[in-house]
């Protein structure tokens, strides 16, 4: 029985052959993509004495945002010391509106973008040292 020939035509075996390399790509794609790292589970911190929570797009964080230990309210910014002349401390404050306009922090070193980035900088040093696991 194995030693007899069959007689398929061309365009089914090559019919069958590209289901199976597709088959195949999808299976070794479904295996890579299911092995996300670790720390995309990692959305959320204290930081700077306030709570942080981001999301995570492929490597990168995104829509980070502050929030109120205390209440829970998301924090708005104040970075008019970076807009003056006659301050020597550079900071961005962040105010709960909630908790009587309350400064919970302020991240020094410039305005709000750099702020952001302050804390980005923190996550990926936790994440680089495995102190996001505790």
């Amino acid at each position: 029985m194995l030693l007899t020939s069959y007689t398929l035509p061309i365009w089914l075996l090559l019919i069958i052959s590209v289901l199976a390399l597709v088959s195949i790509i999808k299976f070794l794609l479904l295996l890579t993509s299911s092995k996300k790292a670790e720390y995309t589970k990692y959305l959320e911190d204290f930081i700077y004495d306030a709570n942080w929570r981001w999301k995570w797009e492929k490597d990168e964080i995104i829509d980070i945002q502050c929030y109120c230990p205390k209440c829970d309210s998301i924090l708005v910014y104040d970075e008019s010391s970076c807009h003056t002349r006659y301050t020597e401390v550079v900071k961005t404050d962040f105010i709960c509106e909630k908790c009587d306009s309350q400064i919970v922090t302020s991240i020094p070193g410039g305005n709000k973008k750099y702020a952001i980035n302050a804390v980005k900088r923190e996550i990926q040093r936790r994440i680089r040292t495995q102190e996001y696991k505790k």
